[in-house]
């Protein structure tokens, strides 16, 4: 967990957020026109309103109530390396667009990403499927790090046909969405979490929502 997810975290509970980890999400249920609750092992967890931000598992839910989300899961690789003291890595982000890699600097880790795939929701990985992205980055930065001791994974991005995230109301009056960031999911998160505080608050929105909306 990130220094900004650990702080967003705390903030929230400030204020009486609470959290439930590792809490599997079985059904969204729906009485006419509202949720009333979402299934979990733990029983119903009931509330005035929902927001469905489940990235690439968004779809399956959504299914359920009867939507058709336009978000499709790419799956995409990431290595990230050991930066020592007789290292010298890059100072800042970037995208080598050659090689389709791009990097990003994490205090002493080298992250190094790449190759974007349809897979369904198969997320397993062989060495194989990193040679390409091991090869750039030795090229890039020779010293940029260890890169006899990566830690390799490969995920899930909910991608949308535009690119966009989807934003907002739904049919069911207290269910929103905030899903489909495709791989921009930390650079958007503020804005478009912003953006939906908005319009469940019934506040006109600061940016044009055209094309980031299901309707």
């Amino acid at each position: 967990m990130s220094l900004f997810t650990r702080a967003l975290k705390a903030a929230c509970e400030r204020i009486g957020v609470r959290f439930e980890f590792g809490a599997a999400i079985s059904a969204i249920e729906a009485s006419g026109d509202r949720v009333v609750g979402v299934r979990t092992p733990a029983g119903l967890v009931q509330g005035d309103e929902f927001v469905l931000a489940l990235g690439s598992w968004s779809p399956i839910l959504a299914r359920r109530l009867g939507y058709r989300l336009p978000v499709y899961p790419v799956k995409g690789y990431s290595a990230t390396f050991p930066v020592g003291p007789g290292h010298r890595p890059p100072e800042l982000g970037g995208v080598d667009e050659n090689n389709l890699v791009a990097w990003a600097r994490f205090g002493q880790r080298l992250r190094f990403t790449a190759t974007a795939e349809f897979a369904g929701y198969d997320t397993r990985h062989t060495p194989a499927d990193f040679t390409q992205m091991l090869q750039a980055a030795r090229e890039l930065f020779p010293e940029g790090a260890d890169y006899s001791r990566g830690s390799y994974w490969a995920g899930l991005r909910p991608m949308t046909p535009e690119g966009t995230p989807l934003i907002g109301r739904t049919r069911h009056r207290n269910l929103y969405l905030n899903t489909g960031h495709g791989h921009m999911g930390w650079t958007m998160s503020c804005g478009t979490a912003k953006l939906l505080a908005d319009i469940m608050a019934g506040r006109e929105p600061e940016l044009d929502m055209t094309g980031m909306t299901l309707t």
